[in-house]
């Protein structure tokens, strides 16, 4: 892993004037671990990738650097939706996208 996912969390953390102290404890680690995600001498756990998306307001894949826009505007949450909900909307979304 190249350094854009410590060079990503240091950025969001600062937007959002988070210390480390308080990014750790909303993920439940220390923040002494925050410290080496964002030296690059750990790598967050899946677990702890997924939460620190959530608590930022970006996707895995911002994180990780497949994607280059941290809109959490195209991020869209289907954890409440059933398997025919979310199969419609991705159709919906293929469509659009082929119309373009």
């Amino acid at each position: 892993m190249d350094n854009t996912i410590s060079e990503r969390l240091i950025k969001l953390r600062e937007k959002n004037n988070y210390s480390q102290s308080f990014v750790a404890r909303q993920i439940g680690v220390t923040p002494a671990l925050i410290s080496a995600y964002e030296k690059q001498e750990r790598k967050p756990s899946l677990d702890k990738l997924v939460a620190l998306a959530d608590i930022y307001h970006v996707s895995t894949d911002y994180l990780l650097g497949r994607t280059y826009s941290d809109d959490s505007s195209k991020i869209i949450h289907v954890a409440h939706l059933n398997d025919t909900q979310i199969k419609i909307l991705r159709d919906l979304i293929q469509n659009m996208n082929q119309s373009v």
